[in-house]
């Protein structure tokens, strides 16, 4: 069940209203939550009937939440992708129609020029497509057949080291049901799509061989304004490290690595703020009590919001080693609080803005935090403005939208 904030709709206007869960829906609602169809809000009033028309699989409750939000859309992961791509698309002449990336029978009983998918259930949609329809695959992770791979060679580490009975399944893992739906679908997507956009150059290097036309288009995220710092201590902070991270999978994320990395290095710091999952609580009760290594979690909420911000000012570095995923919103939205990315992390970046390694290992992240902690407050103070400058070069969420448009232009679309 989709939970929209309140919206009456009449026709391409779209009123927001107080938001709430929107179990109600009224007659001039859209017609279901898993299709919305004929969005055209961004193209200009005195234009033409529009000439093309795209469809994209992703959630139509997204594109809701989007409109009800703007201009202070919360979360970019996916309600802020599918407003700028929308927006980029309409902004290229063609009227949108968004079907539910987890709806397996959609049939499309129009014409479609342009088809954007997204997940395991495209086959149904990929095989009615008139001919010459442009086809674009948006993978948010790596190859599922590598996000397998990965994620059972990072439990097999964690168990070996803990002492643990073999995991065979974990967050986000795909079963035998769905890798089935995998090979008929995200397969059958990825071989099929006549171009791919990507989130991060690990990422792009997992479907080599599999795709073509391969770009990479970094995802963006919306910075909390209210935790920007302007007066940052960069001397006190080089001997800290805050560890961000979204919903599920602290093994796959390398929260489990950085926790035995820190405990090896008592003289820095590390901030978890995330919420720490019940299998890795288990494993290091008595790491998460070292003077050095902080849960920071409830720190979010209320009260306590000051206190975030506080340790932000004394916080330089960002830290991070998950799969080969690409960089998560979450930590994209550290770098956008002018945050220094440290550890095994998916970007392109260099030796004046970042401290990072080619390895997960936890002797690797040790070296890179070490490394970080050495360099001098002037260097930090550098580094957190070239961040803050890529932030707003590539991860701005408006930028996103604008590199998509390119992307569309590159191709001739």
């Amino acid at each position: 069940m989709f939970f929209w904030n309140h919206l009456l709709i009449r026709g391409s206007n779209i009123i927001a209203g107080v938001r709430r869960s929107f179990r109600r829906r009224t007659e001039e609602a859209w017609p279901t939550p898993d299709y919305i169809e004929d969005i055209q809000i961004f193209r200009p009033p005195d234009a033409p009937p529009p000439a093309r028309h795209a469809l994209l699989s992703l959630v139509p409750s997204s594109w809701i939440t989007a409109l009800a939000e703007r201009p202070n859309i919360r979360y970019f992961n996916i309600c802020g992708l599918t407003y700028e791509v929308v927006k980029a698309l309409n902004e290229k002449g063609y009227a949108v129609d968004i079907v539910s990336y987890g709806n397996p029978g959609f049939e499309p009983r129009k014409h479609y020029d342009f088809y954007l998918g997204h997940g395991g259930h495209t086959r149904s949609i990929l095989d009615r497509l008139p001919p010459g329809t442009f086809v674009m695959h948006y993978a948010s992770s790596c190859y599922w057949r590598e996000f397998n791979r990965m994620s059972q060679e990072r439990y097999d580490n964690f168990c070996r080291r803990k002492g643990l009975p073999p995991v065979r399944s974990f967050a986000r893992s795909i079963d035998d049901t769905e890798e089935e739906e995998n090979e008929a679908g995200e397969e059958y997507l990825a071989h099929r799509a006549d171009a791919a956009f990507l989130s991060g150059p690990r990422t792009v290097a997992t479907f080599k061989g599999v795709s073509r036309n391969m770009s990479l288009l970094y995802l963006a995220s919306y910075v909390e304004k209210d935790l920007l710092v302007p007066d940052r201590d960069f001397e006190a902070g080089r001997t800290n490290f805050l560890y961000v991270a979204g919903t599920l999978g602290n093994v796959q994320k390398g929260l489990d690595l950085l926790i035995e990395a820190f405990a090896r290095l008592p003289h820095l710091h590390l901030y978890i703020y995330c919420k720490v999952e019940p299998e890795v609580r288990r494993a290091y009760r008595k790491e998460l009590a070292l003077p050095n290594i902080h849960y920071v979690y409830h720190y979010k909420w209320g009260p306590l919001r000051p206190a975030l911000k506080r340790l932000l000012q004394r916080t330089n570095f960002t830290i991070s080693a998950p799969i080969n995923i690409g960089p998560g919103t979450a930590f994209l939205g550290s770098m956008g609080l002018g945050l220094i990315p440290v550890g095994y992390v998916d970007i392109e970046a260099d030796e004046t803005n970042s401290v990072l390694t080619d390895s997960y290992l936890i002797e690797s992240l040790m070296d890179s935090a070490s490394r970080a902690s050495r360099k001098s407050a002037a260097w930090c103070r550098q580094a957190s403005q070239e961040t803050l400058d890529r932030f707003r070069r590539l991860h701005d969420p408006p930028m996103f939208g604008a590199n998509f448009k390119a992307f569309l232009d590159r191709l001739g679309l």
